[in-house]
């Protein structure tokens, strides 16, 4: 079983930009390690800092990201239909006959996004600009009454839960609250361990609408190493090629069209991985994490993935296997624990 942390996480509301309520369960939990130093920046990311006694230190920063993907209020019409667009990369289609909550100044109004029965149907195709949300007003000035605004964010309400023996976990915002979860099981691990090196852990804003936090957080805290810890998408129930398998350990993700691994670093991974016995599967991904947008950071940072494979993420439910997730969890401490200031160097030195 997970610890709670994850549910609490998973459970929160916050798509790209409203990530409030997560950071203020970030920030609560971060206050209980006095050895890592709190620091944020401007638009709401969060990290803790536990500063090595070495004078040359390098840093290592491990993120998480605490946006999900969601909907937002874009427009109320006359006839008290509610209109909304995504914010993140999202198939209209997932919506359709769901129910789904509007966060509001007076509280979770909850609505359906209405769908045509197919018998009715001209169209095959869906886009966001034919979703309409319904939340039973008779018209736009019944839906304002309610508390309703244009901005508000509209979500899912799927409950955290285990399938039926236990080995895994279904809910909303596996991407990426458990980074998040990751992140702060991380600074309660290293809280009281020397290091050689700085150790940065938490979590990025706007991850899903363009990497922008991880932007502003490296250039802040300036690591040497970056590591993402984030959901990747698997499709291995209808395609037996696809990168990835459910139960088959992390992901090492070697390519993404934003960030290729160097060999280096790559056999590093896999060296770690084989010494502590951790089962890894290397991932070849279509989309990115904050890894990419560090990795061309400042003056260049050496930044990669640890992936926790996840079934229909950027939808309203995905799944993840417990023995990924602890793979994962193995591989990030294996990490910490094997890093030097010299193993740091010479993934920087191009003529090593």
């Amino acid at each position: 079983m997970l610890n709670p942390i994850y549910e609490k996480l998973m459970s929160a509301s916050g798509i790209s930009a409203y990530e409030s309520s997560v950071f203020k369960i970030m920030y609560e939990e971060m206050k209980k390690y006095s050895n890592f130093e709190i620091k944020t920046d401007n638009l709401g990311s969060i990290f803790g800092v536990k500063y090595s006694k070495n004078p040359s230190a390098k840093t290592v920063m491990f993120a998480g990201h605490l946006d999900e993907v969601g909907l937002m209020v874009s427009q109320i019409l006359d006839n008290g239909a509610i209109k909304v667009i995504p914010i993140g990369g999202l198939v209209p289609e997932v919506f359709i006959s769901q129910q789904l909550f509007i966060e509001t100044r007076n509280g979770k109004i909850p609505g359906i996004i209405g769908s045509i029965p197919p018998h009715l149907s001209k169209n095959q195709t869906v886009d966001f600009q034919d979703l309409v949300l319904d939340i039973g007003a008779p018209n736009k000035e019944a839906v304002i009454n309610a508390g309703v605004s244009i901005g508000d964010m509209v979500l899912p309400k799927n409950p955290f839960s285990y399938n039926y023996d236990q080995t895994k976990v279904m809910s909303k915002a596996v991407d990426n609250r458990w980074g998040c979860g990751m992140a702060l099981e991380l600074i309660r691990d290293f809280n009281d361990v020397e290091l050689e090196f700085n150790l940065v852990i938490g979590a990025t804003v706007q991850e899903e609408v363009g990497l922008r936090g991880a932007g502003t957080s490296v250039f802040k805290l300036k690591p040497d190493m970056f590591i993402a810890m984030d959901a990747s998408p698997l499709n291995d129930l209808l395609d037996s090629k696809a990168s990835g398998k459910m139960g088959e350990g992390f992901l090492i993700r070697l390519f993404d069209p934003r960030n290729i691994m160097g060999p280096k670093l790559f056999n590093y991974f896999k060296e770690v991985a084989s010494k502590h016995e951790i089962k890894h599967q290397v991932y070849i991904a279509k989309g990115g994490t904050d890894a990419a947008r560090a990795l061309d950071s400042n003056d260049g940072i050496i930044a990669t993935t640890i992936g926790l494979p996840a079934r229909y993420i950027h939808s309203t439910v995905a799944m993840f296997d417990l023995k990924d997730h602890q793979a994962a969890f193995d591989m990030a401490r294996a990490l910490i624990h094997s890093l030097t200031n010299a193993q740091i160097g010479y993934f920087q030195n191009p003529i090593l």
